[in-house]
Parts: structure tokens; sequence; C-alpha cells
């Protein structure tokens, strides 16, 4: 361990959780916003037809206006599934908002005694990343409960399983055509996530060490100036000058369809703000606000490049190695 600014002791090596077999237990939490019962049901059978047994936490069908419960009964929940022996992964029903009042509440030293699969998207970046910065857990953003019942594309649900799972994964994660916004090939640990979370993050001892790493941003309902600004709230902040690639997944309901030229491009955009710091940037990964979304490891090494797609260069769970 290394000791931070603030006195307290930082955990220095990365931890891996343990893969998940089927028959092992599931909690499902609401760390954020309230869940819809229907929905929340559809995707607890589900996961139960998948294979799996399945705890709800007990504030997990709570309402309290635009939260799931008292921030005391969403931290109860998060803390006793990540303390159960019994449980070996947690998945979240819904974002919406709230995990950022649960950042500076959270036993990281605690979590990090007791690592298991930690899934969360959208407003649960903040617990993403927070993990990845404070325990050094490699958690993984991925399809939310809420959506699981609804009837995910095949990509969707073998991303998930086989992200996971206790067979090996396959190293790459993207083979598919994507864009070169700016070509090259880099090398570093992911974080994947939503811009909006992200930079709230900023200034705070819950973002990560970004230095090396591979940016990978995603948002929905945010107009192009809007995502521009925060763009350069990363920039100003010096990220974009520390990472060393970057991927845009999709910026849902973002950019109008018919420009007309009153709104900049995104790739110029990105261009010009990292123009001092050249890195490589890829876009058309399935990665954000849609049903189609790829199950990503935070803080798990990776490596980006026009012929190779996004591959795994480790295991984020501790498995044999990776097929080649």
């Amino acid at each position: 361990m290394t000791t931070d600014k603030t006195g307290s002791r930082k955990i220095s090596r990365t931890i891996k959780p343990a893969p998940l077999h089927p028959g092992k237990t599931i909690a499902v939490l609401s760390p954020a916003g309230p869940a819809e019962d229907n929905r929340l049901d559809a995707g607890l059978r589900e996961l139960a037809h998948w294979g799996y047994s399945v705890q709800l936490g007990a504030h997990a069908r709570g309402r309290r206006a635009y939260l799931a419960a008292p921030d005391a009964g969403r931290l109860e929940d998060l803390v006793e599934a990540f303390e159960d022996p019994q449980v070996h992964a947690i998945l979240c029903s819904r974002g919406g908002y709230g995990s950022g009042r649960l950042l500076d509440l959270l036993p990281y030293r605690k979590i990090a005694r007791n690592p298991k699969i930690f899934i969360g998207f959208s407003d649960l970046t903040a617990l993403n990343w927070a993990l990845y910065a404070r325990s050094k857990l490699i958690s993984f953003t991925g399809p939310l409960v809420c959506e699981i019942g609804e009837g995910l594309p095949e990509l969707t649900v073998r991303s998930f399983r086989e992200m996971i799972g206790p067979n090996r994964p396959l190293d790459s994660l993207w083979r598919a055509p994507w864009d070169a916004i700016r070509p090259g090939r880099a090398t570093g640990p992911l974080f994947p996530g939503c811009l909006s979370i992200i930079v709230s993050l900023l200034g705070t001892r819950y973002l990560p060490d970004l230095r090396g790493g591979i940016l990978l941003l995603e948002d929905i309902h945010e107009k192009p100036y809007q995502v521009d600004r925060m763009l350069v709230q990363l920039k100003n902040a010096g990220i974009l000058g520390k990472i060393a690639g970057m991927v845009i997944g999709r910026l849902t309901d973002c950019w109008p369809k018919v420009n007309r030229g009153q709104h900049l491009e995104l790739a110029n955009i990105l261009l010009e703000l990292t123009a001092s710091h050249p890195i490589p940037i890829f876009s058309g990964i399935p990665y954000g606000h849609h049903p189609e979304r790829l199950t990503l490891p935070v803080g798990a090494r990776v490596e980006i490049s026009q012929r190779g797609g996004l591959r795994l260069v480790e295991d984020p769970l501790n498995r044999r190695p990776l097929l080649r």
C-alpha cells in the first residue's frame, strides 16, 4: 500500500475478482435510481433462466424520489453484498442518479479484501471508477438487470456471459471495422464510462490515475456544445494530455442527424483538443445507451489499433491465460 495526500493508505496492487460459475449467486441491487418492478422482475427471471441464483438487496425495490432508497440503505446493500461470502457477483437494477452520493461512504479497504464481480453502467460509472481508484478492483460495465429481461441482442448477452464466466475469453473484444479519427496503436488500462459522470469525478479522490490509459466514452441526451464543453473540461484538467488513446462509443441522441453547419463535427473537436498530444482515436464500437452493448472491464489492460480493433492484453478475472 501507498499513502495519498490525505494521509490515508491507498491500495496499489490491482485486484481481480473470481469468475462467475453457473449456479453461483448474483446480488441484484439498486445503488442509484429506483427500478420499475415489472422490468426488475423480468430481469430476475432471465438471470435465473441463465442458471444463476439471485439474491435481491433489501432496498432494491425502494423509491425515495429519484433515489431507490436513502443513502444509508443503498450503502448497506452494497457493503453487505461485498461482505457476503455466498455472493459471487453484484449487478445493478438500473442507473439514473445517486451513485456519486455513496462514494465517500464506501469502505474501500474492506471491499478490496472481499473482491467480487461488480457490473454497472451509466450513472454507475461513478462506482466503477471509484472502486478502481480506491480499491484497485477491476469491475465491469455492462447490462443492467432491468434491461436483461427485455430481450437483449445476442451480442450483448454473449459479451456479458463470456466476459464474466469461467471459460477463457478470446482476447479480441471488437474486431469489426471501426472508424479511425486518428489512426495508430496504443496499449493501456481501459477506462470506459459515461462522459458526464466522468467529468463529475474530476478533482476528486474517485478518479483513477488515467496516465497511459485508454479512455472509452459514451453518453445520452447531451447537446453537441455540451459534449464539446465536457471534452474541453477533460483537456483543461490535463486528462487528454495523459491518456494513451481514446475510443468513442455511442453518443445517443447527442448529435442531430442533419448538421446544416450548426454544430461542429465530433471528429474535428477531438482532433483539435488532442492536437498537442496526438493520440490514436477510434469510434464505432457498440458501447453506450443502446441494447447492443459490450461488457467491458474497468482497469484491465487492452490494446487498440485500426486493424486489430479492441483486444484484451490481460484477463480481467482470475482465469487461465487468454486464447490467442
